[in-house]
């Protein structure tokens, strides 16, 4: 065979080879192609450790840790206010004045004293508005702490204990969180509404809190720092059974039952079921079957 020939038979053998080898690489994209477009989407989130409390929910009222009522010693008229609602006190302070003159007599104004010191709350009476001994001027409170009066229904109040800690917001201030304890619990339900009072003692930083505020508060009965937790758009219930889809390193999508323990606004407490860093889908579950293969975007 001639130096040409064998030239002209090699370069046929190599465009043949070339041309198989695209042609099988087209197919092979192809097929991985398709094993790409079958996988379903998903978005994943890690098992995680976070601490949970139990609640019970409340609402009270904000009043000062000590609270009197000032009564004027002689009879007479409120002549003067010297102290407005809401200035601070210190005891023995004069805060008003009773004109107590009779006719044909000539007294002196009396004095009306604070018996502690606070903050002067409120007033019960206008000026020039007779009063007896019997007559309550007007009333201060120590605001240094303040106590949070909340009424605990029957049902709940096994649960409220001397020490328990709690939070409670007031309206004026959104967003800041108050802290106390409970210092007081009532020996008696009352029989109309059954239930009984609870006092919290909290600190009143710079005197933000007022007596009379409206408190919505926490009591917090059982704290658990290691328990695991997953986001809440993990869960897909179906009848009184609760599942959420984990992906394992197969790529395969799991489905798994779990039992829950405290719900929260943003997440869930797992009792059983899971494992921390086990990988739970929170987006894209609806289109998912046990075994279904998935693909994790970022």
């Amino acid at each position: 065979m001639s130096t040409k020939k064998k030239i002209f038979i090699g370069l046929i053998s190599a465009m043949g080879v070339f041309l198989l080898i695209k042609v099988s690489g087209r197919f092979l994209n192809g097929a991985d192609n398709k094993i790409t477009a079958e996988k379903v989407p998903v978005a994943v989130t890690p098992v995680k450790r976070a601490v949970f409390e139990d609640q019970l929910q409340l609402t009270g009222d904000i009043r000062g840790m000590n609270e009197a009522r000032i009564y004027p010693k002689v009879p007479g008229r409120l002549l003067r206010k010297i102290k407005d609602a809401g200035d601070a006190v210190i005891k023995g302070e004069v805060v008003a004045l009773i004109d107590r003159d009779e006719p044909a007599l000539k007294f002196a104004a009396a004095e009306v004293t604070s018996p502690l010191d606070g903050v002067l709350t409120r007033y019960f009476l206008d000026l020039g508005q007779n009063v007896t001994p019997a007559t309550p001027v007007c009333e201060v409170a120590d605001v240094s702490p303040v106590k949070v009066v909340v009424r605990v229904t029957e049902r709940d109040f096994p649960k409220v204990r001397i020490g328990m800690p709690a939070r409670f917001t007031a309206d004026p201030y959104p967003g800041i969180a108050f802290s106390g304890r409970v210092v007081k619990m009532s020996d008696a339900m009352d029989d109309a509404t059954r239930s009984a009072d609870v006092e919290i003692q909290a600190e009143n930083p710079s005197n933000k809190l007022k007596p009379g505020m409206f408190a919505r508060v926490s009591l917090i009965s059982a704290t658990r720092p290691g328990a695991l937790a997953i986001p809440r758009e993990a869960l897909a219930a179906v009848g009184e059974t609760t599942h959420v889809f984990v992906v394992g390193k197969s790529g395969l999508a799991e489905k798994r039952a779990v039992k829950l323990g405290l719900l929260r606004e943003t997440d869930a407490e797992v009792l059983n079921g899971l494992a921390v860093g086990e990988l739970v889908v929170t987006i894209g579950w609806h289109n998912l079957n046990d075994g279904t293969a998935v693909m994790v975007a970022q």
